[in-house]
């Protein structure tokens, strides 16, 4: 029965998918070439339900760029973490993309 149970968790896990989420400011479009200019990691309790840092605003990073795009997503480390302490610890990935030819610095 162990086995049973040890296979179907394999299977659920292997089937699932890791979560993506993008927000687009200003005139960027999913086509728009973009660098990664910055990546955190989110540290969250109880299946999302409690950040443990609750407030991380984009202008910290960014400055006062207009154009930029945010994704957050699990990466494999995130689900490999949520899986082993079963959501009790849940993070997630957030990263910061700024189109490509606005890059002067």
């Amino acid at each position: 029965m162990g086995k049973k149970i040890l296979l179907l968790s394999a299977i659920a896990f292997a089937m699932s998918s890791c979560y993506t989420s993008s927000v687009y400011h200003g005139t960027v479009t999913k086509h728009t070439p973009q660098v990664e200019v910055a990546s955190k990691r989110n540290h969250i309790l109880l299946w999302g339900l409690l950040p443990i840092k609750a407030e991380q605003k984009a202008s910290d990073i960014l400055g006062n760029r207009t154009n930029y795009t945010i994704q957050n997503k699990w990466t494999l480390v995130d689900v490999l973490l949520n899986y082993i302490t079963y959501g009790i610890y849940s993070p997630t990935t957030t990263t910061y993309y700024v189109p490509w030819d606005e890059i002067k610095e």
